[in-house]
């Protein structure tokens, strides 16, 4: 066979391309490694990478904004973190941020191969974590069982927890570091406040509340709690619901216009007192009130009265002996002197009675005295017509 010049140059032309590349071929057994450029998609069954791992982060795949050979076109990578080590420490999953000019921004998204927790944000504040472990209450040192999703991970110490959402036995809880005022969860209603509950328990709402039904859980402590008795009575009750120690408490009600005039309802096992005043007085009867008292009509029922005065065994006491008891008491008899109603205070409906049976006994006493009246003029009479 004869060799032409063009034929000549052209196997020199194969011969040195194979010399400067390696070819990716399809084989069953792990290949040598060789850089290839791919100017369409690659498409392949399995896609390995031997990066290995370590401490700052170990990039295996690179996505770039336009040219991959301009740094400045960098936008994420997903690598490995953190050395190996026992318990499945380290090749912790993470995907990296970059800048438009090619500059480490932090990770948007960390898997933790020992634990499986799942966080969005970056490396030195957490906006979300997802744990996948078990069911707990919320502890402080380390992210527990229990937490689901971390909010926001303050230092975690021996006294301050994050803002987490978590589960245990039956419930969902949310929590916040401590319990403090300042902390808590509010609501919105587009960039309004409607409601806000803080680390202490209290819950302010800037519209109604409405509570149907009794409260039958199994909650512990003091409190005052409103609810819809089974006979459909709207309740509002201070009780302790501590086992071995239930029991009604005092509850007291208070309104005014500045912090030192309102006036207080206090109601305990003696009674109820109305006061104005910071603290109620205790109640020495079922209703007692420090002030004065308005009413359109007041009725008061009352067990016996003072019709006995009229009883024909009754014994009417002589103008006599009214005058001695007088002069010696100054009081009328059955009626309280003024030292005893300012020591006792008056029963109105008792008083009604006797001031009754005084007007009766001066009805009687009219009655008796008209009779002598009618008796002296028709004597006067008698005496007119003889001196004719």
């Amino acid at each position: 066979m004869k060799w032409t010049p063009i034929c000549m140059f052209a196997l020199v032309g194969i011969a040195q391309q194979s010399l400067a590349q390696s070819y990716i071929n399809n084989s069953t057994t792990l290949q040598a490694g060789a850089n290839f450029n791919i100017a369409g998609t690659a498409q392949s069954n399995t896609l390995k990478t031997f990066a290995g791992t370590s401490a700052t982060g170990t990039a295996h795949f690179h996505l770039y904004n336009g040219d991959g050979n301009v740094a400045a076109n960098l936008r994420w990578t997903q690598a490995f973190i953190s050395e190996e080590g026992a318990n499945n420490a380290g090749s912790d999953f993470r995907l990296f941020r970059y800048s438009n000019t090619g500059t480490f921004l932090g990770f948007g998204l960390a898997i933790e191969r020992a634990t499986g927790n799942v966080t969005v944000g970056n490396l030195t504040s957490t906006w979300l974590n997802f744990n996948p472990v078990g069911l707990a209450a919320p502890t402080f040192t380390t992210r527990s069982a229990g937490s689901k999703i971390t909010l926001w991970n303050a230092p975690v110490n021996a006294t301050t927890a994050g803002w987490d959402i978590g589960m245990e036995d039956s419930h969902i809880w949310f929590g916040v570091p401590a319990p403090l005022n300042t902390q808590g969860f509010k609501f919105y209603a587009g960039i309004s406040q409607v409601g806000r509950l803080d680390g202490f328990g209290a819950l302010d709402l800037g519209g109604q509340g409405r509570f149907k039904g009794w409260y039958t859980a199994n909650g512990t402590g003091m409190a005052a709690e409103l609810g819809v008795t089974a006979a459909n009575i709207a309740s509002l009750i201070g009780f302790d619901r501590t086992t071995g120690a239930t029991k009604y408490i005092p509850l007291q009600l208070a309104g005014g216009t500045t912090s030192t005039n309102q006036t207080v309802l206090l109601l305990n096992e003696k009674g109820a007192t109305i006061a104005p005043g910071n603290t109620a007085v205790n109640p020495q009867t079922a209703l007692s009130v420090n002030g004065l008292i308005t009413a359109r009509q007041v009725k008061v029922t009352q067990t016996g009265w003072a019709d006995y005065i009229f009883h024909k065994d009754y014994q009417l006491p002589t103008l006599a002996e009214v005058e001695k008891y007088v002069n010696t008491h100054q009081h009328l008899e059955g009626i309280p002197s003024a030292a005893e109603v300012e020591k006792d205070g008056v029963d109105v409906g008792e008083m009604n009675k006797k001031l009754l049976a005084k007007i009766e006994e001066l009805t009687l006493y009219l009655i008796e005295q008209n009779k002598k009246i009618a008796a002296l003029e028709e004597w006067k009479m008698r005496q007119e017509k003889k001196g004719k």
